[in-house]
């Protein structure tokens, strides 16, 4: 079982076994909206025939993620969604994830952190593995439609998509080498002093999570930036030093993602080539809060699959 400790040899704390992403068409129609005066409790489900909602998007992910990566549901002892359009408070989107897979009774749960919801969820899944679980499912997902409106909501458009992966123990040097999560409690001022707070945040959490891995920026092969912030992400790039084909940012491809952006640029990448066996990748996520996240992963050669 690895440990904390390895990270600093260079051995993966959690090994990527599955990635599965869903991108239902754009003609898939959207769940219903309702307010909370049309609801008594949480009495309404998310069923496949109400439409694309947070939970059916997950589901999808999810369902991809488990038959890339071959792993069998008895073993997954931790659900982790990443979001922030959640259908509902209660339950959970990953308790309903759970639910319509028949995956067993373990701890799930969401986790709210803007766009570094994904990356904050691997934090936290990363460590659970490295403290001896078998597996654990990680989703991000986003849904351009809640089924209830909140005080304060606009139902404004977000996202039509959901990434996961499936954590297992690691085996060598493959997998998530260090993760790391943080942000301010209040930025510093509003404007362009919000966007310094998260620039610095983001420059200090990629240092710490390269530190955690024993890589330096040029061991890294390729990064993928916050397809959401390209000028916050353009100015870190140049910062760094990063040249332009080391840098993976594609906002009109993937800005929308929000939460499922992480995992499906990773996805993509690796498809596509960009991203093979053995290479190295820094993965960067900031966002409103002033929030920031950093990983570092070290492809293994997991499964691919698109639902």
């Amino acid at each position: 079982m690895p440990s904390l400790a390895q990270a600093g040899r260079g051995l993966a704390l959690a090994a990527i076994a599955g990635l599965g992403i869903y991108r239902p068409p754009a003609a898939a129609p959207s769940a219903r909206r309702v307010t909370g005066s049309d609801l008594t409790g949480v009495s309404y489900r998310v069923q496949a025939e109400q439409g694309v909602n947070t939970a059916s998007l997950a589901a999808g992910a999810a369902r991809a993620a488990l038959l890339a990566g071959g792993v069998n549901p008895a073993d997954i002892e931790m659900i982790i969604v990443g979001t922030t359009t959640p259908d509902v408070l209660w339950p959970t989107t990953a308790c309903l994830v759970q639910n319509e897979l028949k995956l067993p009774m373990v701890a799930s749960f969401d986790l709210y952190a803007a766009e570094t919801s994904l990356l904050a969820a691997l934090n936290v899944g990363t460590h659970y593995i490295a403290g001896g679980a078998r597996s654990v499912l990680l989703i991000g997902a986003d849904s351009d439609n809640q089924l209830v409106d909140l005080p304060g909501q606009s139902g404004s458009v977000h996202s039509r998509a959901a990434a996961a992966a499936v954590l297992t123990r690691a085996g060598g040097d493959g997998g998530v080498l260090s993760t790391m999560a943080g942000g301010a409690a209040r930025p510093d001022g509003n404007g362009d002093a919000s966007d310094r707070t998260m620039l610095q945040g983001l420059t200090d959490g990629a240092t710490e999570c390269l530190q955690k891995a024993s890589l330096s920026l040029s061991d890294i092969d390729l990064v993928i930036g916050e397809q959401s912030a390209p000028e916050i992400m353009q100015a870190w790039s140049k910062i760094a030093g990063i040249a332009p084909s080391r840098l993976l940012l594609d906002p009109a491809r993937y800005g929308s993602l929000l939460a499922a952006a992480p995992l499906t640029v990773l996805h993509d990448a690796i498809k596509e080539g960009r991203l093979q066996n053995g290479m190295t990748a820094l993965v960067l996520a900031c966002g409103s809060g002033p929030t920031w996240a950093a990983a570092c992963l070290r492809w293994g050669g997991g499964g691919l699959a698109e639902c």
